[in-house]
Order: structure tokens, then C-alpha cells, then sequence
């Protein structure tokens, strides 16, 4: 029980003397206060809980991606909001200047330019996105060549889209301007879709993921055909954003046999960005979405559920949380704790470790700080009765000298009764009284 005392004793006196340090340098301390919560503040340990993703298309395949994704993030406690967009290329401006409070957005692979694409972070592609070139059957001028499908009406999706940009390069491959070219359509899908089955356009051209409806409302049409692209390896040496993609025979539609055959297609990739600024918590629990999504996807016969999310797309630089998730995996406490709190630990325990690395060796040094204290002011006083012994043993002291001395201990004996003794140092405390009886009796 004796034992237990002393060292409550003891940490009361620490923390006494702990209490006069800080008094007594309060300005170092509140510095190094508002320092540590600066360092906070930096690193941003609060991830927040609100996602807004930009898409193209109200009823398109990135809006089917989206609300996959938004599904698992709501079971993690994160709301998932869209906000539409002409294009891609809108999406990624919107991105970039943060319009609607926008964060996050699904782009099409190779429609940005690096200027804008240097805005912006990847978090890696999700889906495959096919240059879908759909054709009517029955046609006079049958070709297998992307080249001669210049002298038919081409449908190329909206002005500026990523559909009629990539379009646009593949054209140009073949030395064919699809600006200049007065057969080649532009127009909403719907419409395009529309002028196709009506017979007013030939052939349609439609960069989307497999889900998207408009694609697999032409898969389906007895009256349409996909056109199978030769050469395809070729694009994908002379364009670094395309990939070349298999769709497999019977893949869509076993009873009815669609596709026919195994074909060749070229294809883009669904990117998935995100702002410079948004919380490394986000951006990883946004890449566990795109995996999940992934797991129930219906266009997985283009790739394996293991395929995505994967950083296939260089146009627009990766994130370090993507590249960390690409290299290491998710970081174990985001499987097993709530993300809030997953977030928070996964931010902050590194700044906490760097903190405690500085702290711990400074209370070593502390560790006796009640001691040390105490001995300082005793020794200054010492020093101060030092000098009376030697004004004594020097030369005989007048009386008004004497007075002075005496009344002088008296006044450090009575100040140093109202101080408490720290543990372990009642000896020095006997001694120095010692020491004041001896000074005053060389006075008598």
C-alpha cells in the first residue's frame, strides 16, 4: 500500500511541476499547441461522407456504373450523388473547377487534352468502352474497311462528344476528316439511333460501356450488324488509349446467337477521376466501389472481374492513393472497421507516430522534472547564501549588515515552508535547512 502511495505521490508531483512549466513558458507552449494542431489541420483527417460524381448521359452505362458504386458506398455510410453532363468533356471541366461540387467523374479514355488532363487525378479505368460501329444489313457496298465507310451516311453521336472525338482519330488514321466529310452525322444517340433504324443513316458509330441501353438496343435489332474492324492491332499501336477487345460468340444473346461469331473490336476505357483535393479516404473506398461493381457486371465477357479497376489509361496521372491501392491492396483497417473511423486511423497514424517519436525521448529527459525544479531554485538560493558566508568570513559585518542577513534568511526560510517537497528529495530539503541554520548562527 506504501509502495501504491509513493507513486501517486510521485505523479502528483510531476504533473505539479509539469503544471509550472507550462505557467511558466506559456508562450513556447502555445506555439507548439497551435503547431501540432496546424499539422492537423494539413493532413485532413476527417474524410467526409458526400461523393458527387459527374456522368454523361441520364439513362447511359456510366449512369449504371454509378449506381453500382452508389450502392456499396451507402452501405459504407457514404452518399454517392450524380450530376449530368453533355460529355465527357463537360464532366472533366466540371471536375476541374469543382462546379456543383463536383468531385468525382466517369470519363471517356483519350477525349482530353493534357492540359486538362494534368488538372485532374485517375483513379483508374472501371469498364471497357467498345467503338461500337453498328451497320444496316442488306447494304450495297459491303466492306470490312473503316476507310470506306466514308462513302456512307456515318452517324458520330454529339458535336465534341467522346464518341465523335474518337471517331475523329480513328478517321484520321485512315486520312479521312470527319469535320470536312459531309456524310459523316452528328446528332444526340437517340437520334442517331433513330436515323439508323429509319434507314437514313448507315451506319452508327457509339463509344460506351456494353450496359449502356442504346448498345444493347442495337445488339438486339434483327436489322442491325456490328461491323468488325480489320487491322484492329494496328489502331491499338498507333492510339496508346485503345485497347484491342474480344466479344465472344453467342456473349449477348446465346438463343439468338449474338454476335455470330467471335469479333474484334477496338476499344477506350471508363476512367474514373477525381479532383487533386478530394480525401485519400474517399478516393480508396471509391476504388472498393469500382471493384464491387465490377463483380456483377454484365460486361465482364470483354475482360475478368479481376481486370478492374485497373490503371490502364496514362493520359490523365494517377493518384498516390490509387498507386498505393494498385501496389499494396486496401489497407486492412478499412475491411474490418466502419469507414469513418478506418479513414481517421489510416490518415493520422503516422502524424501520431512522428509526434510521439519527438515527445518520448523529451519526457525521458523530463522524467524528473519535479526534482529538478526544485533543485534549481534551491541552488539559486544557495548561491545567495553562499555569498552571505563569504561576506561574513571577509571582514567584520556593522550591525545594520548583520540585520539585513538575518532578516534576509528569515524571509527564505518562511517562503520556502509554503512550498510543497517533491517526493525523494526530502533530504536535500533537510540539507538546505541545515545549511540556512548554520549561515544564520555565524551571525550570532
Amino acid at each position: 500500500m506504501l509502495k501504491e502511495n509513493y507513486f501517486l505521490l510521485a505523479a502528483r508531483d510531476e504533473l505539479a511541476a509539469f503544471k509550472e512549466l507550462l505557467l511558466e513558458n506559456k508562450l513556447i507552449f502555445t506555439f507548439l499547441l497551435l503547431g501540432f494542431l496546424a499539422g492537423l489541420y494539413l493532413i485532413d483527417p476527417i474524410a467526409g461522407s458526400q461523393i458527387r460524381m459527374a456522368i454523361s448521359g441520364e439513362e447511359s452505362g456510366y449512369s449504371l456504373i454509378a449506381q453500382k458504386q452508389a450502392q456499396f458506398l451507402k452501405d459504407k455510410g457514404i452518399s454517392l450523388s450524380t450530376q449530368n453532363s453533355p460529355s465527357s468533356m463537360q464532366s472533366a471541366q466540371m471536375l476541374a473547377s469543382g462546379t456543383d461540387g463536383v468531385n468525382a467523374a466517369l470519363i471517356q479514355g483519350g477525349v482530353l487534352s493534357s492540359e486538362l488532363a494534368d488538372k485532374l487525378q485517375s483513379l483508374g479505368s472501371v469498364d471497357f468502352e467498345p467503338v461500337w460501329i453498328f451497320q444496316r444489313k442488306g447494304l450495297a457496298n459491303r466492306t470490312d474497311r473503316l476507310k470506306d465507310l466514308a462513302r456512307l451516311r456515318v452517324g458520330v453521336g454529339p458535336s465534341q462528344s467522346g464518341t465523335w472525338t474518337i471517331a475523329k482519330k480513328i478517321f484520321l488514321l485512315n486520312g479521312i476528316d470527319i469535320e470536312s466529310a459531309q456524310n459523316f452525322k452528328v446528332g444526340s444517340y437517340e437520334s442517331n439511333l433513330a436515323d439508323l433504324l429509319a434507314g437514313e443513316l448507315d451506319v452508327v458509330i457509339n463509344v460506351n460501356p456494353a450496359i449502356d441501353p442504346i448498345v444493347m438496343r442495337l445488339l438486339h435489332e434483327p436489322e442491325i450488324e456490328l461491323f468488325e474492324l480489320t487491322h484492329a492491332a494496328a489502331y491499338d499501336i498507333q492510339l496508346p488509349f485503345v485497347k484491342v477487345v474480344t466479344l465472344p460468340a453467342a456473349a449477348i444473346d446465346i438463343a439468338r446467337q449474338i454476335p455470330p461469331k467471335d469479333i474484334s473490336l477496338l476499344a477506350t476505357t471508363t476512367n474514373l477521376a477525381v479532383s487533386k483535393d478530394l480525401h485519400p479516404g474517399l478516393q480508396m473506398v471509391l476504388l472498393m466501389a469500382a471493384k464491387e461493381a465490377q463483380r456483377s457486371s454484365r460486361s465482364l465477357f470483354l475482360s475478368s472481374e479481376e481486370k478492374f479497376p485497373a490503371y490502364l489509361d496514362l493520359t490523365i496521372p494517377i493518384s498516390a492513393t490509387a498507386s498505393s491501392y494498385y501496389d499494396y491492396g486496401v489497407p486492412q483497417t478499412m475491411r474490418y472497421l466502419p469507414f469513418w473511423l478506418a479513414a481517421f486511423i489510416d490518415r493520422i497514424w503516422v502524424y501520431i507516430l512522428s509526434v510521439l517519436a519527438i515527445i518520448i525521448p523529451l519526457s525521458q529527459l523530463n522524467i524528473n522534472l519535479r526534482a529538478i525544479r526544485f533543485r534549481i531554485r534551491i541552488e539559486k538560493i544557495l548561491r545567495e547564501v553562499l555569498q552571505y558566508e563569504r561576506d561574513i568570513a571577509q571582514a567584520p559585518l556593522t550591525a545594520e549588515r548583520r540585520l539585513a542577513i538575518t532578516k534576509r534568511l528569515g524571509e527564505i526560510r518562511k517562503a520556502e515552508a509554503q512550498y510543497r517537497v517533491p517526493s525523494g528529495c526530502e533530504s536535500d530539503y533537510l540539507d538546505f535547512l541545515e545549511r540556512l541554520s548554520e549561515t544564520r548562527s555565524q551571525l550570532d
